[in-house]
Order: structure tokens, then C-alpha cells, then sequence
């Protein structure tokens, strides 16, 4: 991948057998996206009963970026998104280069997974870099899961 370029990842967990990895148009339960729209360009996937969870800022890479309104137009059409401002956030717990812990905290309501286990893996992946940024990922990733839990 480029710094700026589309990434793309497909995850599935399941108490049952699965047979790809790769998740079919209209089945993806959470889409998860730093960019609104790159958000935009993974909507076919979306679940009908699916929750988008995206940065509301634009990373303005090209000269034909869409209009932003028009973007954010099509994202607050569909009826579960949690759209954030996670750079400001991420400024606003200490650090902008946590933004994607923000993210990743607004996700939690939909992960299926304890939080109690997101915060040990976090303390367990920065653990080596320092307390202090333990510190700043952890008060992330519980801001980004309060904007969400409100949002809900």
C-alpha cells in the first residue's frame, strides 16, 4: 500500500466453519474507515442492518476529490453510522497520531469483543514504547467508545 492509497481488509468472525475470507456484497456487519470516502466506496458490503463507523475529515489526496457535503450526504443517508471528527479527538486525548485508536474505540460496540481484551492488547502492543503512550492510546480508544455509546 501507498501512504494516502486505499487500503482494504476483510475480517470474519464466526462461531461456525468459514469459508473465505472475503465477505460478499451486502453482508458486512461493521465498516470501518478512516476517510469518508473511501467509506463510500465499500458501502455496497454493508449489511442491511450493517453500522458504518468513519472519520468525518477528508484526506484530500486528489485533484477531483467529491464535494465533502455530497459525500457526508450519502453517509448520513443510511440509518447506523457513527461518524467522528477522530483527528480532533486525537489531538484533544494528547496525541494526533492515535487517531486510529479513536476509530478503533468507536468500534467497540460492535466488535464483539470485551473491552477489558482491547485495552490489554493495546498495553501489550505500545507496552514497550513507554507508559505515557499506553496511557494516551488507552484515553483513545475510551473516547472514541464514548462518542460511540452515545451515538447509539
Amino acid at each position: 500500500s501507498q501512504r494516502g492509497g486505499d487500503v482494504q481488509s476483510n475480517l470474519r468472525l464466526s462461531d461456525r466453519p468459514i469459508a473465505s475470507d472475503l465477505i460478499p456484497l451486502g453482508k458486512c456487519d461493521l465498516i470501518i474507515s478512516l476517510e469518508p470516502m473511501e467509506a463510500l466506496r465499500y458501502l455496497p458490503y454493508l449489511g442491511a442492518d450493517g453500522w458504518l463507523v468513519t472519520n468525518e475529515t477528508p484526506f484530500v489526496n486528489i485533484p477531483n476529490y467529491p464535494d465533502i457535503d455530497k459525500v457526508m450526504e450519502e453517509i448520513n443517508k443510511l440509518p447506523h453510522t457513527i461518524v467522528l471528527d477522530v483527528d480532533k479527538v486525537a489531538k484533544e486525548t494528547g496525541s494526533a497520531r492515535v487517531a486510529n485508536i479513536v476509530l478503533l474505540g468507536a468500534t467497540v460496540p460492535f466488535l464483539g469483543i470485551d473491552y477489558e481484551k482491547i485495552q490489554d492488547g493495546i498495553r501489550e502492543i505500545f507496552g514497550r514504547k513507554g507508559e505515557s503512550i499506553v496511557e494516551t492510546n488507552l484515553k483513545a480508544l475510551a473516547a472514541g467508545k464514548e462518542i460511540a455509546e452515545k451515538r447509539i
